[in-house]
C-alpha cells in the first residue's frame, strides 16, 4: 500500500476524547470475529470517531460497513481508477473533491460542480464511488476531520441532471454515509447559486435525505449566504473563494486518485467472508436497501 499515512500520534494529540484503550479494544474485538477482516489502529480510530467514541456501537458499525462493501460492489469495489479506466468517465462529467483547506471548526469541504452539460457519463453509483474514494484518500492522507460539509454549486447543473437522479439509490447513499461510512461525517449539505431551474434537483436531494439530515440541508441564493458557513479561504477562486480555481484543484484530485491505485486495491479486499459469519450474527439479513 504505497501511501503516506497521517501520524496516529498527531490524531491522539488533537482529539482528547479518543482513548487508546478503546482503539486497542476495537482492534482486538475485530480480530476475534471470524468473518471480518483485520483492521489497524487507524481504522479503529475512524470507526470510534464515527460512533461518538462508543465502543459497542462501533462494533456494530464495523460489521455493517464491511458487509455493505460486499453487498454494494458498484460503489465500494474497483476503485483503482488507473486499473479500471471505465470508471474514469465521471472525471469528465463532475468535479467532486475535498478542498485542501479545512474550516476553522476542522471540517473538510466536499465540493461538487458539473464540468459541462453532457451527462452521458454520469451514473449515480459511479458518482457515489467517486465521493467515497476521494473522502477515503483524504482521511488517510490528512487525518480524520471533525466532520464534512458538502457544497454543491447549482449554477452549473443542467436540467438533464434530474433525469439521472435515482431516488432509491440516493436514499441508500445518504443512509450509509450518515450512519455507517467511517470516512464521512456529514455536518452540512449546502447548495448555492440556487435558482428556479435547480429547485427540482434540490427537492430530490432534500426528499432523499434522512430525517436527521434535514436540518443540515440548506439552499443559498447568494454566495454571501454560503460565506456565513464556509469562509472564502476554504473555497475555489472562481466561486468567490481564495483557493486555486476549481479546474486546477480538480486536476490535482484526479492525479491523487490515479497514483494511489495500490491503496484502493488494498482497501477493496477488506470485506466480510460470509462463509465464516457466526449463525447468531444477523447483520447481513437486516441491511437497509438490501432486504431479501
Amino acid at each position: 500500500m504505497a501511501l503516506n499515512l497521517v501520524d496516529i500520534k498527531t490524531i491522539y494529540a488533537e482529539d482528547k476524547k479518543l482513548k487508546e484503550k478503546d482503539v486497542k479494544a476495537l482492534v482486538k474485538w475485530v480480530e476475534n470475529q471470524p468473518h471480518l477482516p483485520n483492521i489497524g489502529d487507524f481504522e479503529a480510530i475512524l470507526f470510534l470517531k464515527k460512533c461518538d467514541y462508543r465502543l459497542v456501537h462501533s462494533q456494530t458499525v464495523v460489521d455493517t460497513y464491511f458487509t455493505l462493501k460486499r453487498l454494494w460492489p458498484d460503489v465500494f469495489l474497483e476503485r483503482n481508477y488507473a486499473k479500471y479506466p471505465q470508471q474514469q468517465g465521471i472525471f469528465d462529467t463532475m468535479i467532486m473533491m475535498t478542498l485542501p483547506k479545512r474550516t476553522p471548526e476542522g471540517y473538510t469541504i466536499i465540493f461538487v460542480q458539473p464540468l459541462n452539460d453532457n451527462m452521458t457519463n454520469y451514473k449515480v453509483e459511479l458518482f457515489m464511488k467517486y465521493v467515497h474514494s476521494v473522502c477515503m484518500l483524504d482521511v488517510y492522507q490528512n487525518g480524520p476531520p471533525n466532520g464534512h460539509i458538502m457544497v454543491h454549486d447549482l449554477k452549473h447543473f443542467p436540467e438533464s441532471f434530474v433525469s439521472k437522479m435515482e431516488y432509491g439509490l440516493f436514499k441508500k447513499f445518504f443512509y450509509y454515509d450518515y450512519e455507517v461510512l467511517p470516512t464521512i461525517q456529514i455536518k452540512g449539505l449546502h447548495f448555492f447559486n440556487s435558482n428556479p431551474k435547480s429547485d427540482e434537483i434540490f427537492a430530490v436531494f432534500e426528499s432523499a435525505a434522512l430525517k436527521a439530515l434535514l436540518p443540515l440541508v440548506k439552499a443559498h441564493k447568494f454566495f454571501d449566504d454560503l460565506l456565513k458557513v464556509v469562509p472564502k479561504e476554504c473555497l475555489p477562486k472562481d466561486c468567490g473563494g481564495l483557493l486555486e480555481p476549481a479546474a486546477v484543484l480538480h486536476e490535482n484530485n484526479k492525479r491523487e486518485l490515479l497514483k494511489n491505485g495500490a491503496f484502493f486495491d488494498w482497501h477493496d479486499q477488506l470485506m466480510v467472508d460470509e462463509s465464516k459469519r457466526p449463525a447468531n450474527n444477523t447483520i447481513a439479513q437486516n441491511m437497509f436497501g438490501f432486504e431479501k
